[in-house]
């Protein structure tokens, strides 16, 4: 039988990465030189050095919430998010896959490690939020930090399907293509820049638009 769901993740798949660049690394620095008054540069380096005590391994680290009390701003995660929402750019072939993929009656999900108010403004923010029938978030849903199998064991669960059900398409080799591939999803690594790693060549694309040659649709 056809598989019909298809999961996409954001970053580096749908959405170009320079929105985080502008949350992370300048409004936060802004906020915090307009706070205690220094200029942005050192600003940008004294926010670095509290990021990285906390560090990657650390859930707080992804929480955009967590960091805007710590610093003591008074403005919502929502405010920030939305600020730079319009920044938000899609890569060229985004939206052709998907309204063919819609066409065949294929049901889109969102499977992403970031928290899912970042999932949201950036999927409205492009004009694809639509597309997606459900949005799965590691940091949000299932306080991971990483997509790991048991977060594709838990989409499956939730939407009662057998992991061989499920299509998943992601930049991160590691995320995207062996942790889903360990429980049985077709997953498929999207090498954008072309990285040497050893993914089987019929599991590895180069663009959204070679997904829809290996589904033969």
């Amino acid at each position: 039988m056809k598989e019909t769901i298809v999961s996409f993740d954001v970053d580096g798949t749908l959405v170009k990465p320079e929105y985080n660049e502008l949350v992370w690394f300048k409004e936060i620095p802004e906020l915090y030189a307009k706070k205690y008054k220094v200029d942005f540069e050192k600003a940008k380096k004294l926010v670095i050095e509290e990021y990285e005590k906390v560090g990657e391994n650390d859930i707080k680290w992804y929480m955009l919430d967590y960091w805007l009390k710590y610093f003591g701003f008074e403005v919502s995660e929502i405010e920030v998010l939305e600020k730079y929402a319009k920044e938000v750019r899609l890569y060229p072939e985004v939206i052709p896959v998907l309204d063919l993929l819609k066409g065949k009656d294929y049901m889109l999900i969102i499977a992403s490690a970031m928290s899912k108010n970042f999932i949201e403004v950036k999927l409205k923010g492009s004009g694809i939020y639509k597309y997606f029938k459900k949005i799965f978030s590691a940091v949000s849903d299932y306080k991971m930090i990483k997509k790991e199998k048991k977060f594709y064991q838990k989409i499956c669960e939730e939407l009662e399907i057998s992991p061989s059900s499920l299509i998943h398409i992601g930049d991160n080799y590691e995320a995207d293509y062996l942790a889903p591939s360990k429980i049985g999803v077709r997953a498929f690594y999207l090498n954008r820049i072309n990285s040497s790693l050893s993914t089987p060549k019929s599991y590895e694309i180069s663009t959204l638009e070679d997904l829809i040659k290996k589904l033969k649709i």
